[in-house]
């Protein structure tokens, strides 16, 4: 719906300048707060959340384009990086435990300004579930003692400050939506409470302050794909719930929760990977999932087959969150931006990606296979079983039967040229083989005092190769961007 705006356009920048100098205002009102040790640190830095929050909020409202917002979330995005990384205005950050908060704060608006605009609706709703929900979540968990704490991946949550969290959440959605869109109230408790569900989990799912920006994203994804997926104008529960998406989004979940009871997944990973495969069924085409699920299942399912047969045997195979991210991360990214725009090139790329994934999986799979120590891919010389940028000819093997069965399953679902399928087989390999030359000369090394080579800082342990802030999981995103820029250029010299 179109908002009727408040303030003319010509004033607009006025405006600009009155909230570039109150939320400075409000920042020093919260040190002089410290100071005086009127509140808790906790509670002065929630007041400020609470209180901007609110301001980004009605945006929609106050201007007419994203432009200026999005001026505006620069600003605080470079300014609070300054004064985290200075210890400046510690009104506004957690005294008692590391976090990214107020950098992710503003790096979430810009986001969703230059993204989600044009849904103001949602776009609003998904600010104030931040603004609101999440404070009040957070107060709740401190003071109402349960005495039970857990850890989904790295920070503290309660059952109480959880529960809290997808209750309000539940119901700004609801009356939020009752004022701002025209859904008929079986339609909006449906909307509600799924949406709720993902929030929540984007929530619980958040490490050292990501969920500022992770629950406004995936709040308004949610709230884009139920609409796009489920019609407004039905109004009968059994309908909307035995709604074709809705039941894959159910199969999706009993997949994942398989591979959670299999240890092919940990718990972080497996709701990850939920949140993952329930945003790409939601606003990509349906190929996606098929090419996501085709990955991820005949992956657990080689990974099982062959760990009796194979001669190096690793710790454990449970992907968590990261190890989710890093490999699904730029297909997510890529299934996003298909919905924004409908460029069927997306869907190559997107392939693209799920094959350097698979090409990388299958060739470490396979490389366990082999009777010989693998080689560097650089220098040629034996290294050890688990170093990265080793590579084995079984592997090499492997790794392109992973990319070449990705390019099958595309060719059999898509009409699509055949020449951009040789496109995405070659451009999964080549990412593999880039992959193990990164991982080989980038990725930090580390050696133990009794003479051990391993790729995770131990007590001790001495870096002896590469950069310690490199590591698997970023040399696998990195894997999976190089494939679709590969693909993309031959579709451009084609």
């Amino acid at each position: 719906m179109e908002f009727p705006i408040w303030i003319p356009f010509q004033s607009e920048w006025w405006t600009f300048f009155v909230i570039l100098a109150s939320i400075p205002i409000l920042i020093f009102i919260s040190e002089l707060t410290l100071k005086l040790k009127l509140l808790s640190p906790e509670s002065n830095r929630r007041l400020v959340h609470f209180f901007v929050g609110i301001l980004i909020t009605i945006s929609p409202f106050i201007f007419s384009e994203y432009l200026l917002p999005s001026i505006l979330a620069l600003i605080f995005l470079f300014v609070n990086y300054f004064a985290y990384h200075n210890e400046k205005f510690l009104g506004i950050h957690s005294q008692d435990r590391v976090t990214y908060g107020t950098i992710y704060f503003p790096l979430g608006y810009l986001i969703m300004t230059i993204g989600f605009w044009e849904y103001s609706e949602f776009f609003i709703i998904s600010l104030a579930i931040l603004a609101v929900a999440d404070p009040i979540a957070a107060i709740v968990g401190e003071n109402i003692s349960w005495d039970n704490e857990f850890v989904i991946w790295k920070d503290k949550k309660t059952i109480q400050g959880t529960i809290t969290f997808c209750t309000i959440s539940f119901f700004l959605i609801f009356l939020l939506g009752k004022l701002l869109l025209q859904f008929p109230n079986s339609y909006l408790f449906c909307f509600a409470l799924f949406c709720a569900i993902g929030s929540t989990i984007a929530e619980i799912t958040s490490s050292k302050g990501s969920d500022n920006l992770s629950i406004p994203i995936v709040s308004v994804l949610f709230m884009i794909g139920f609409v796009e997926r489920v019609t407004p104008n039905q109004s009968d529960f059994f309908t909307i719930l035995s709604s074709p998406f809705l039941i894959l989004i159910l199969f999706l979940a009993l997949i994942f929760y398989i591979a959670f009871k299999l240890k092919t997944l940990s718990l972080d990973g497996f709701l990850g990977a939920f949140l993952m495969g329930a945003i790409i069924i939601l606003v990509g085409s349906q190929y996606f999932f098929m090419l996501l699920a085709i990955f991820f299942i005949l992956s657990s399912v080689l990974s099982k087959i062959l760990k009796r047969a194979s001669f190096y045997r690793t710790k454990g195979s449970e992907r968590d969150i990261l190890q989710v991210y890093a490999n699904g991360g730029i297909a997510l990214l890529l299934s996003i931006i298909y919905f924004l725009n409908n460029d069927p090139v997306y869907i190559y790329l997107f392939a693209s990606s799920v094959a350097a994934a698979m090409s990388d999986t299958w060739g470490t799979e396979f490389g366990k296979l082999s009777k010989h120590k693998p080689i560097s891919i650089t220098s040629l010389k034996s290294i050890d079983h688990g170093i990265s940028g080793g590579i084995t000819r079984v592997g090499t093997l492997g790794s392109l039967l992973g990319s070449s069965i990705i390019g099958f399953f595309t060719w059999l679902m898509i009409p699509i040229p055949t020449h951009i399928i040789y496109g995405i087989i070659l451009s999964g390999f080549l990412s593999s083989l880039f992959d193990s030359i990164l991982g080989d000369i980038f990725q930090g090394k580390y050696k133990k005092q009794n003479g051990n080579i391993i790729e995770v800082k131990e007590k001790d342990s001495l870096l002896i190769k590469g950069y310690p802030w490199i590591n698997n999981d970023l040399v696998n995103l990195l894997n999976t961007t190089f494939s679709p820029i590969i693909l993309y250029i031959f579709i451009l010299l084609y």
